[in-house]
């Protein structure tokens, strides 16, 4: 997506130049449009059109905002956003499925020590991705938030309005009950699976 924002959009901050203001969201742009895209994505089930809306909507949002409301947070606040324009779409679609991330079937292990290993791998990850799928939706949304972002817990908190501290029990629930469900399956979740502040 190509960005180019009217002047007449952007807040100003009297501490800052125009140009200073323009390049750091344009920084801010380039680093974290892909990973705001594949969030929406998955809240969306997929439909990149309205994924692209919803961050451009996001984008627009911080070109309104002063830099120094959102300076330090500007992450955690731009997921937020991104989050509360798919869930409004939600609201008025009635239809969003929050998928797992890929990265999360990524942690799983790989039995590549028997023949035929990149079929088990194959079959081992169809079922961790079974498995999460079958987790409760916001188990599913802080799961994704944390290993297929990489946000921390203070960040999902802020994007998810849950406490810190609440964000730690709904990873280890989730995880605990992945850990179990793979167990059962006759597969095990690599020690790395666990999420860590």
């Amino acid at each position: 997506m190509t960005w180019q924002v009217p002047p007449e959009e952007i807040a100003s901050d009297s501490h800052q130049t125009g140009d200073e203001h323009r390049m750091w969201l344009h920084a801010t742009f380039e680093r974290l449009e892909r990973p705001l895209i594949a969030y929406a994505m998955r809240l969306l089930g997929g439909d990149v059109e309205v994924a692209r809306d919803c961050v451009q909507e996001s984008f627009l949002r911080l070109c309104r905002e002063g830099r120094s409301h959102v300076e330090g947070h500007v992450d955690a606040w731009l997921f937020k956003t991104c989050r509360n324009r798919a869930m409004d779409h939600h609201r008025q679609e009635a239809r969003m499925i929050i998928d797992s991330d890929s990265s999360a079937l990524a942690m799983a292990q790989a039995s590549t020590a028997e023949p035929g290993g990149y079929l088990s791998q194959r079959e081992e990850q169809a079922q961790l991705h079974d498995q999460i799928a079958r987790l409760p939706t916001r188990e599913q949304e802080v799961l994704s938030l944390r290993l297929g972002q990489g946000l921390s817990y203070k960040q999902i908190a802020e994007i998810t309005d849950l406490s810190v501290s609440h964000v730690g029990v709904i990873l280890h629930e989730a995880v605990t009950k992945l850990r179990t469900a793979m167990t059962g399956t006759g597969h095990r979740l690599q020690s790395s699976f666990s999420p860590k502040p």
